[in-house]
């Protein structure tokens, strides 16, 4: 039987499918976007969602905030609407909006008002955004509101033009990821009449609200706010449509400009007129230098004014952009198409062309102009030129750098490729395998060789050699064919033409090299200072690349408490170099840029005659620090600045994560110091209140009984009073001493000290705290003595006595024993109890670890001693165990390392 592979699937399991996914799928989120309250953002989504529903969609209100509207809420009766969950707050009652009723409702579309609302106490959720997030992530489409006061980077500016704080914010991020906004928006004279008229607020609020926050230059400006925060909307929604087309045109939809520069004289005049454009436009400008194979090569003076013009940019407040490529017009047309720019402005260009020529040879501002029907382009006059001959031959005077090296590497192969070419014209070839030959040696001498020069001379000679060397008549430069004229002229041509495009290919390979190499050195910073652990390991990184990068000596201060810490200092040259970065004077303007926040030093206009060009290390409005440049030779370059500046931002965000680190590692000591106190806290109540009760109500008796009761009775309470009086000091000396464990505090002043001294102080002491059981000794024959603190291990071993006690019968014995073995003394304590249960043995010397049993007095441990005998014994070094004995019972052990036998 045949079986058919390519069956038709079921339409049904399709559908079902298809039905599964959109069910599945997240929920679409809605805002209607106002600059104030009454300007009809809650009556628009109510209106829009009984349009919906009367298509047949499911629509329900989650939530609604009447405000006595009465049109408001006329609107709301025909919708179905989910019963609001009351909350008693205070002895308030609070209608908040009910998230479980809503998912399990599960409609097609819920409308939720108000969406920077904070939720009562009580709720899931603190903020009504995160309501909304769930609705979002149960499939569920969602309406909602908000004003522009209530957008958390708009906040501090709404407050500094009302001089009213809102406190009820959302993260931008739920404004700029939700998939609709619509704008809600009427005149602040209308929106005033209707305040007037009380359909906004109360008459009771109006008043109040006319004179605070509802003024006319308040709404006024508002209004204007919320309007460019919606046009910044669409403004990355076009630019995010038009850059994922594959052909990359300008969209005018809102104006940018480009200011073209070159080393010119014109090109200051340039700048500071798209900084005027710019600010009366309220748009970005950016400043455009291309940078050429001819560029590349600039004199000192071009070089000084060139750096002044981005230093000006950076004044003015301009973005700095360089690019590369010998096509000045066409560099500039594909990145105004990239950045969707309106407006170019550039400077005159004064080189006069032959009119015969002009249509060959365009002016870059006529290529512009052609470029497209969008961008406008502005031509500036240089009024600072003057057109000298001087001057002008100098441009015609180009300096050729030859070394040996390509010269004998040009002879080599013109030589060679001649000797070739004539073995081919021996064996019978034609000429124009000859005449390719040629033309071959002369690629190869681009290729091989920097420039023009050595090309367009072995092209020369290429042309000669071919009429020389096998061209009849031979060895002369003679022809009798006419046409060969035309052939040497065509072969010279061809031959500059190719070498020509070889070389600038060469050249353009060369510059891709070099950015994709910085490009990759600038990702293995990232990605090395992302696994980066501590400040000094992020500097250590950050400033080593840098240094690479820019080929100068790197210094960078760190902030420590308000001040600028010891520099970390990184020389390329491996100190070659004999300068200083560390004197007084470059301390100063380092910390002058740490203090403002601003660039200092060499190359700006602050504090200029410095060594070093310093930028602080700025994030979230902090300064970490300070990266500093050696520029005593020559200013940094922009673009330099700009990988400084790149790596420096990434150093920012690498510190800012440590400092994050710390402070929750800091947090986290503080919540488990918090965790430890209420532990202790909680352990020690009972415990204290039964020893005290005792105590309180032995000498309650006593005192006004005490005539009545017979003196054994008495002597039995006061020695009860003892016990627990005795326990109470155990406790506190084992609170104590753990206190001292967790704040590093405990000193151990380390003795040689005799074993048997230790046992015997341990045992006279725990003889009057435990009479009811025996304590046996048993010490080596010969004397040992070991380095410890013997108030310490006298602790040890009297909290390991009381163990044993706390879990032994009455009149058992417990045995304490010390011994020498190899290079240690270990210590015994043996009990004749109720053992260990295998399940708690792993954890019997935790904090505030206790099996829960009582002891005979009623009273329990805290689970404090075992865990100090563990810190005091691995402060000098060893190791404390335990485990049971064959025939019943425990034995705790543990060793103190450095043993010394006296004979």
């Amino acid at each position: 039987m045949k079986i058919n592979y390519y069956k038709r699937p079921d339409p049904d399991h399709l559908l079902n499918k298809l039905k599964e996914d959109e069910h599945s799928r997240r929920g679409k989120l809605k805002i209607f976007f106002g600059y104030a309250a009454g300007v009809g953002k809650t009556y628009s989504m109510l209106r829009e969602a009984y349009e919906i529903k009367q298509l047949g969609k499911d629509v329900v209100i989650g939530y609604i905030e009447p405000h006595g509207r009465k049109e408001t809420m006329d609107l709301a009766k025909g919708i179905e609407s989910i019963n609001t969950k009351v909350i008693n707050y205070r002895g308030i009652t609070l209608k908040e909006f009910d998230l479980d009723k809503a998912l399990a409702r599960n409609p097609e579309i819920i409308l939720v008002d108000e969406l920077a609302h904070t939720n009562s106490k009580g709720k899931r959720n603190r903020k009504r955004w995160e309501d909304i997030y769930e609705l979002l992530d149960g499939g569920i489409d969602v309406y909602t509101t908000l004003n522009v006061q209530h957008i958390e980077s708009l906040n501090d500016i709404v407050e500094s033009i009302t001089h009213i704080s809102v406190r009820e914010t959302i993260p931008d991020k739920v404004f700029d990821d939700a998939d609709k906004v619509e704008i809600i928006d009427i005149e602040p004279d209308e929106l005033l009449k209707r305040f007037n008229d009380g359909k906004v607020y109360t008459k009771e609020r109006v008043k109040s609200a006319l004179h605070n926050f509802f003024t006319k230059n308040n709404l006024y400006a508002l209004r204007e706010i919320s309007l460019r925060k919606i046009a910044d909307r669409v403004n990355y929604e076009v630019e995010t449509v038009r850059l994922s087309k594959n052909q990359i045109t300008v969209v005018p939809t809102s104006d940018q400009i480009l200011a073209c520069i070159s080393p010119s004289p014109s090109s200051a005049r340039v700048i500071r007129t798209a900084a005027r454009m710019a600010e009366v436009y309220r748009s970005k400008w950016i400043v455009l230098y291309v940078k050429t194979d001819k560029s590349q090569k600039l004199g000192k003076e071009d070089t000084k004014r060139l750096n002044s013009y981005f230093n000006l940019t950076e004044q003015l407040g301009g973005e700095i952009i360089t690019v590369y490529g010998d096509d000045v017009s066409d560099q500039i047309i594909q990145y105004a198409k990239f950045r969707n720019i309106t407006k170019i402005i550039i400077g005159k260009n004064n080189k006069k062309t032959s009119r015969i020529f002009h249509f060959y040879a365009k002016d870059v501002v006529d290529k512009l102009m052609d470029s497209n029907s969008y961008t406008d382009v502005y031509v500036v006059p240089n009024s600072l030129y003057e057109e000298k001959k001087k001057k002008f031959v100098s441009k015609f005077n180009p300096q050729f750098n030859l070394s040996l090296k390509e010269i004998f590497e040009t002879a080599v192969i013109i030589l060679t490729t001649i000797c070739i070419a004539m073995v081919f014209e021996h064996m019978g070839f034609s000429e124009a395998n000859v005449f390719m030959i040629l033309i071959l040696s002369v690629i190869i001498v681009y290729i091989k060789t920097t420039g023009y020069l050595l090309g367009i001379i072995s092209s020369i000679i290429g042309v000669a050699a071919f009429n020389y060397l096998f061209i009849e008549p031979k060895y002369s430069f003679q022809f009798y064919d006419k046409n060969y004229l035309i052939t040497f002229v065509i072969m010279l041509i061809v031959a500059f033409i190719i070498g020509n495009l070889t070389n600038k290919i060469q050249k353009d390979a060369s510059n891709s090299y070099i950015r994709e190499k910085r490009t990759q050195t600038l990702y293995r910073i990232s990605s090395k200072l992302l696994s980066a652990v501590g400040n000094s390991d992020v500097v250590s990184i950050g400033i080593k690349y840098i240094s690479r990068l820019v080929d100068r000596t790197v210094i960078c201060y760190l902030s420590k408490d308000g001040k600028l810490s010891t520099p970390f200092i990184y020389n390329e040259d491996n100190g070659k170099n004999k300068f200083s970065f560390l004197d007084k004077d470059e301390s100063a303007v380092a910390y002058w840029s740490f203090l403002k926040g601003k660039e200092a030093g060499a190359g700006t206009d602050t504090l200029y005659g410095a060594k070093g060009y310093y930028v602080p290390i700025k994030v979230r409005g902090n300064i970490l620090g300070v990266i500093g440049v050696y520029c005593s030779e020559r200013f940094l370059e922009p673009e330099k600045k700009f990988i400084l500046k790149t790596v420096t931002s990434q150093m920012a965000i690498a510190l800012d994560r440590e400092i994050l680190v710390s402070q929750q590692e800091s947090s986290k000591v503080d919540i488990d110091r918090e965790r430890l106190r209420s532990s202790l806290l909680r352990s020690i109540s009972h415990d204290l209140r039964s020893p005290l009760a005792g105590i309180k109500g032995a000498v309650s008796t006593i005192l006004e009984n005490g005539k009545f009761i017979s003196e054994d009775t008495k002597k039995n309470l006061l020695s009860g009073v003892y016990d627990d009086t005795e326990w109470l000091i155990r406790l506190v000396e084992n609170l104590l001493s753990m206190t001292k464990f967790d704040e590093g505090n405990m000193k151990i002043n380390k003795n040689m000290e005799l074993v048997e001294e230790v046992l015997s102080e341990a045992s006279q002491r725990s003889s009057k705290y435990f009479k009811d059981h025996k304590i046996k000794i048993s010490v080596p024959e010969k004397m040992i003595m070991a380095p410890m603190d013997g108030n310490l291990i006298e602790q040890v071993i009297i909290n390991l006595i009381d163990n044993a006690a706390k879990f032994s019968p009455k009149g058992s014995l417990i045995q304490v024993k010390a011994y020498g073995k190899n290079e240690d003394v270990f210590f015994e304590v043996i009990d004749d109890g109720i053992g260990i249960d295998d399940k708690i043995l792993p954890y019997i010397f935790d904090r505030f670890f206790t099996n829960g049993s009582k002891i005979s007095d009623s009273r329990r441990g805290v689970g404090l001693g075992l865990a100090i005998c563990k810190s005091i014994v691995e402060i000098h070094g060893g190791k404390i165990v335990a485990f049971n004995k064959r025939n019943g019972g425990a034995i705790f052990r543990f060793n103190i390392p450095g043993k010394k036998i006296i004979d």
